[in-house]
């Protein structure tokens, strides 16, 4: 557990701020590194919170959870998604209250030493069981040589003041800024300060309630039990506006075809091919992070957005443990080999790091270990090790262009993102299922492209009719008041 102190108006019954040390604002800041999908898992499980739903991003990940094999590119596709690797693994790793569940990034070469030996190298997986180029299994883990030393994202000497809607500024006693008249508190005998432990159980209630509350520390620590009832009455009030975006590309445009209810103008579903299917269901590999920059700190999920921002204005040489770790909170990217080789949307890879596997050899041939270090591209020996450079081989393959979901292929979309199987069966099922007839409804042929598909992104975040709210305003006309983008 990790302790803090938390400055409560008791006649408010309110958090005014908190005062922590690297221990929580390590945890908070971990927030920004989590892939959708990874967070989609974790807030549809129950902690000492029930599960929560957030926007369609919980519909579309369980969609994708309950897909076939069948449909994947690959069967370490769907994986991939459902289990989407976090780029900044061994930073959050380090951390004291770690709630990010996947599994840690391993290596694998050929089941047959001899194989990885080769002159000509070896392949490299970062997937069990992939088939090497002799057939064989690659199924051997390696581990690299030198283990990480990250340890976390803040230097241990700062104290931080996080207030109620999870702005972070660093904790100085010259400061006005925390001053309790700025809060409106007149009174100094209605403060009280106490001191809290926060569980690693209980670190998934506060992510839970800060993509979902505009004041989530009030409500994670004064106000649990009744804080579902207050967010089904602020989520009513909730629309879609203000998409940031990037302009429209005049090229790489994707088809849809497009089935609404007349009478309302509520899109039904739409049909769509493997290309947009690959960029949707990547959106569950985006880290929260690198979302917010897509977004410009707009994603309007919770308070996420006030502490995106605060990262931004936070003094990186002063208080984070590395000049780059800014840059993996804010600008974070997909794990390795996780990026589309056609994604539309400006997210980026890390970098993919090339690597040999050596031996160390003993005085009489024998062979005792086995390890990765970075490459030099070619063969060589050095004292009594040999090394041998590595190629990966992976799902997202750059030669074949390849996706998620398998080429060519159809796929039908609902309003809330759920995925399905796109045949005419499935499809007069669905409709059967609502119970209409022809005459309810109408199709349409549209043209999306990078600012669609980023609205998309964002409306997924927290609109239950992320269809509707995005395509809607731009391909049948409106008869209520025009949202603007």
């Amino acid at each position: 557990m990790v302790t803090l102190r938390i400055l409560v108006d008791g006649k408010k019954n309110k958090v005014v701020y908190a005062e922590a040390g690297k221990d929580f604002v390590d945890v908070l800041l971990s927030f920004l590194t989590l892939p959708l999908g990874t967070i989609a898992r974790i807030v549809s499980n129950d902690s000492d919170m029930e599960k929560v739903s957030v926007g369609c991003l919980t519909s579309m990940y369980q969609s994708v959870a309950n897909l076939h094999v069948k449909h994947f590119w690959k069967d370490i596709c769907k994986e991939m998604l459902v289990h989407p690797r976090n780029s900044s693994e061994d930073y959050c790793q380090s951390i004291k209250l770690n709630i990010d569940d996947t599994e840690k990034t391993k290596y694998f070469i050929c089941e047959d030493w001899e194989c990885s030996r080769k002159e000509s190298g070896g392949l490299l997986s970062l997937f069990k069981n992939k088939r090497c180029k002799c057939g064989k299994l690659m199924n051997r883990e390696i581990l690299p040589r030198n283990s990480s030393n990250c340890v976390g994202f803040v230097k241990d000497k700062f104290t931080f003041i996080i207030f109620d809607d999870l702005k972070v500024i660093p904790d100085n006693v010259h400061s006005s800024v925390t001053q309790p008249k700025n809060f409106g508190i007149e009174k100094l005998k209605a403060i009280k300060v106490v001191t809290v432990n926060v569980t690693q159980k209980e670190i998934v209630d506060l992510l839970k309630i800060s993509l979902l509350s505009n004041t989530p520390l009030t409500d994670f620590f004064l106000r649990r039990k009744v804080f579902r009832v207050n967010l089904l009455m602020q989520r009513k009030t909730m629309v879609f506006n203000n998409v940031i975006a990037e302009p429209r590309d005049r090229g790489g445009f994707i088809s849809l075809k497009v089935v609404r209810k007349k009478s309302n103008n509520k899109i039904l579903f739409v049909q769509a091919g493997d290309d947009f299917i690959d960029i949707l269901l990547s959106f569950l590999t985006f880290p929260l992070g690198g979302v917010e920059n897509m977004l410009k700190g707009n994603s309007c999920l919770g308070s996420i957005d006030n502490l995106y921002n605060s990262i931004l204005d936070l003094d990186s040489n002063k208080y984070l443990k590395s000049s780059n770790i800014k840059d993996k909170l804010v600008k974070s990217c997909v794990a390795q080999h996780f990026k589309l080789q056609e994604q539309i949307l400006p997210i980026d890879e890390v970098p993919i790091v090339k690597y040999s596997c050596y031996t160390e050899q003993n005085n009489i041939g024998g062979i005792c270990n086995s390890y990765l270090t970075t490459t030099q591209g070619y063969q060589y020996t050095c004292g009594n090790r040999v090394y041998v450079p590595l190629t990966y081989v992976e799902p997202l393959s750059s030669t074949c262009k390849s996706g998620f979901v398998k080429k060519p292929s159809l796929f039908m979309v609902t309003d809330d993102l759920v995925v399905r199987p796109g045949s005419s069966m499935s499809v007069v099922s669905f409709l059967t299922t609502l119970g209409f007839s022809s005459s309810e409804f109408d199709e349409q042929i549209i043209k999306i492209g990078k600012r669609e598909c980023l609205s998309l992104l964002k409306a997924s975040l927290f609109s239950s009719s992320a269809l509707t709210d995005v395509l809607g305003q731009f391909i049948f006309p409106i008869k209520k008041e025009k949202i603007t983008m």
